[in-house]
């Protein structure tokens, strides 16, 4: 019977398979390698933003689920004509608007490497994709002068890392073991002081380990929207007056907004002073210490328990590539590692040998090679290349800051910090009579100049020439501009000031009249 059993089972099975032919394989490559270098090729040229609305893209790629088999060349092709000619184009040079960088060329060739050989960067038995990624975290440090004993690990983004040194924050510093008694035996508030300015991924962590957003106190900005160190300090004196429980500071190096860098050494200063917890949140800033001419202004970096870098950021590489750094690796191992029997086996030769699981160190049990690509593009450029890189895009932001100081009709409201600048069109007759108000009078033409703005950003991104974005700054609306792209040229920031204003004189006559 059991001999009949495995003969009708055998039967059933036909040895399908997803393998091709090495050829057909081949020309899939030829036919993507084309595909990738004429959309390179013309990265510069065209609108930066499709024209279709987010419905006509919805209805655009709109099918059945699949149930037969297409031809690999027909899908490709269907990808260019379909998706990559109505995506947004990242690595244009007049993209300006988000912290986004051009990615690098090779970065693309790795991401296509990473995928054939298909590493799951968990478990030290798969030694060599682990191997790169703790030499790349060791190279980090190596950039950031921080602790050469640190742990590290690479993820998603900014606002995983963030998440995950909170949550090694939080269970280093409570009270008690939140790991295996969670968070409802708490006795006091723990309480999280971040600044006015901190990336909106900190409270969505607060929210998400159970500190709670009520627990988390917005620490006032300076003139220049850098953490006020005495409002942190009474902040905590009035939180421990009142018997709850401080135990974490979040600092920004290279604040969304404006590019601020916190007081990152009196912060520490501080923290060791109150036994809490330092994280600095560098997505932005990080390796902005490749510049020699940047990296006094991140004195204090290295003395964080943790820290938050994006290497999709200032290292151009393609997305996805966040990375956290902590200082104790104890901390990180006690808050993320869980035994399971199908996963820890312990040999002699596992020992002997230091065999590490990534996969202790953060949530992540499935975990792509995402270090190859940031091995290969350090490789590629070097860290001299990379630092005249980042200090062109500094230069530029500045270059732009001093235009639009020479102009008669656009306001500098924040000075160029890293490679951020905020500013504003301001027509030339109305700019002459704010500089001769005093502030209480400068509201009505506040309020007309913010309503200008506002329909010069909806114009720009309508027109897609270039993308800027906006925030909201001590109630003025401003235009910020963001040079995180090693395409952008001088010819880039004039031209871009040039649209501006062109769309400022139009936008201007018609609004002008209602005022």
């Amino acid at each position: 019977m059991k001999a009949k059993k495995s003969l009708e089972i055998a039967n059933l099975i036909k040895d399908e398979t997803f393998d091709m032919d090495p050829e057909e394989i081949r020309q899939i490559g030829y036919q993507s390698v084309d595909l990738m270098v004429d959309y390179f090729k013309n990265i510069c040229k065209g609108p930066i933003l499709t024209n279709k609305t987010f419905k006509q893209i919805k209805k655009l790629i709109i099918e059945p689920l699949p149930t037969n088999e297409q031809s690999p060349a027909s899908i490709i092709s269907e990808c260019q004509k379909k998706i990559i000619d109505n995506s947004v184009k990242i690595g244009h040079p007049r993209l300006l608007g988000w912290i986004v960088a051009s990615g690098t060329v090779i970065g693309t060739f790795a991401d296509a490497i990473a995928s054939a050989i298909n590493q799951n960067v968990a478990l030290s038995r798969v030694a060599m994709a682990t191997s790169i990624e703790l030499l790349v975290i060791e190279w980090i440090k190596e950039i950031l002068d921080y602790d050469s004993n640190a742990a590290g690990i690479l993820l998603s983004g900014g606002s995983m890392a963030n998440f995950t040194a909170l949550a090694v924050a939080r269970n280093s510093k409570a009270d008690y073991n939140v790991k295996t008694q969670g968070m409802n035996q708490i006795s006091k508030n723990m309480i999280l002081y971040v600044s006015e300015q901190v990336h909106m991924c900190i409270p969505k962590a607060a929210n998400i380990l159970g500190i709670g957003t009520n627990n988390i106190r917005n620490v006032k900005v300076d003139q220049d929207y850098r953490l006020d160190i005495k409002d942190l300090k009474a902040k905590i004196i009035k939180d421990q007056n009142h018997h709850r429980y401080p135990f974490a500071v979040v600092a920004t190096a290279g604040t969304v907004n404006t590019g601020a860098i916190d007081p990152l050494n009196d912060i520490a200063d501080i923290c060791q002073d109150y036994n809490l917890w330092l994280h600095v949140d560098a997505a932005y800033g990080g390796f902005a210490s490749l510049s020699k001419n940047v990296k006094k202004l991140l004195k204090g970096l290295n003395r964080a328990n943790s820290i938050a870098l994006d290497p999709h950021k200032w290292l151009f590489i393609p997305y996805e590539a966040g990375c956290v750094l902590v200082k104790n690796p104890t901390d990180m191992l006690d808050t993320f590692f869980m035994h399971a029997d199908y996963l820890h086996v312990k040999t002699t030769e596992s020992i002997s040998n230091g065999y590490l699981d990534l996969s202790d160190y953060s949530l992540q049990l499935s975990r792509q090679f995402r270090a190859l690509k940031i091995w290969m593009s350090l490789k590629q450029y070097g860290t001299l290349k990379y630092e005249r890189v980042i200090n062109q895009n500094i230069h530029l932001a500045q270059y732009l800051e001093a235009l639009v100081e020479e102009s008669p009709d656009f306001q500098v409201i924040t000075p160029a910090n890293l490679s951020i600048i905020c500013f504003r069109y301001i027509p030339k007759d109305l700019k002459q009579k704010y500089q001769r108000m005093y502030h209480n009078k400068q509201k009505q033409i506040n309020k007309y100049v913010n309503q200008l703005n506002q329909a010069i950003i909806e114009k720009i991104v309508k027109d897609s020439q270039i993308l800027l974005s906006s925030t909201v700054l001590n109630g003025i609306f401003v235009l910020r501009v963001c040079v995180v792209n090693y395409r952008t040229t001088k010819q880039d920031i004039k031209d871009i000031l040039m649209i501006v204003r062109e769309i400022g004189q139009i936008t201007d006559k018609k609004l002008r009249k209602k005022f």
